[in-house]
């Protein structure tokens, strides 16, 4: 004679909670919430407030001055061709309108590159006269960004601006903004 016996069904033990999937994706959220608060702490400390300025109050003085420069400008009919053709090289033609073929241009000029966000990538150079009217620099323009080209005499009595330039690999007109 055989002894049937039935086994009854064993429960099995439920899996400890990080097993399950829920967790984690509930948990996702914050730990992301974590990560970019210590992301926007680090680049909040390491990097400089370049745009902010102490005195602004100078600042907006020296607005009505740059004007009077770009209508000084405007006034003598100054324009200027920017170019790097060899890019080590910059050049820089510049035509007066309004003056005589015989006009005496100043021995050097002063090539400003000004950028939208960040001071440190600022540069200057010293542009010297060639003759006619054009003008050199040992330097090479910048790729790409977007930059404030700004061309003024020693005497700073007069100055040319081109407020949006993005790319150097083609020649940029520089012309007095105000009328």
């Amino acid at each position: 004679m055989a002894l049937i016996t039935t086994h009854a069904p064993t429960a099995r033990a439920p899996a400890p909670w990080y097993r399950h999937r829920w967790p984690w994706l509930l948990a996702l959220a914050p730990a992301a919430a974590l990560v970019g608060g210590a992301v926007t702490f680090w680049l909040a400390v390491t990097t400089a407030d370049s745009m902010v300025v102490d005195d602004y109050y100078r600042e907006g003085r020296a607005i009505n001055q740059q004007l009077a420069r770009d209508q000084r400008a405007s006034a003598l009919g100054l324009q200027a061709r920017l170019s790097a053709p060899d890019g080590a090289t910059i050049a820089l033609a510049i035509t007066a309108a309004t003056a005589a073929h015989d006009t005496e241009w100043p021995a050097q000029l002063t090539l400003r590159l000004i950028h939208a966000t960040r001071a440190e990538l600022d540069v200057a150079w010293p542009l010297r006269h060639v003759g006619g009217g054009v003008y050199r620099a040992n330097g090479a323009l910048p790729a790409r960004g977007h930059w404030l080209v700004q061309l003024e005499d020693p005497a700073r009595s007069w100055r040319l601006v081109e407020p949006a330039v993005t790319r150097f690999d083609a020649p940029i007109l520089l012309q007095a903004s105000g009328p």
